[in-house]
């Protein structure tokens, strides 16, 4: 791989987690998930961010369901309609 390729990849990945953070993404699946749903995302994405270590998808499945008592198939549900794997490293999927 090269620097231009890892590079590339950097910033494909950059601006996914910079549109994540936004009000756009928010308010695009507020009416599907609720703004407090797709705020836990951010929240848990901003963490990642901060703390320089990266978050497992079971870890944020489990913030939804065990702390914010959301069901298992609309947190599944979310994960797949935004692609869970775009944010890759930030978020492991396990």
């Amino acid at each position: 791989m090269s620097i231009s390729d890892t590079e590339s990849e950097l910033k494909e990945l950059l601006e996914q987690v910079n549109y994540a953070l936004s009000d756009e993404f928010k308010e695009k699946w507020r009416h599907r998930f609720s703004t407090n749903f797709v705020s836990i995302f951010q929240d848990r994405l901003l963490k990642a961010l901060k703390t320089r270590k990266p978050v497992t998808r079971s870890s944020i499945r489990s913030l939804y369901t065990k702390q914010h008592k959301y069901s298992i198939l609309e947190v599944n549900a979310f994960f797949k309609e935004i692609d869970l794997s775009l944010y890759y490293p930030l978020i492991i999927l396990d």
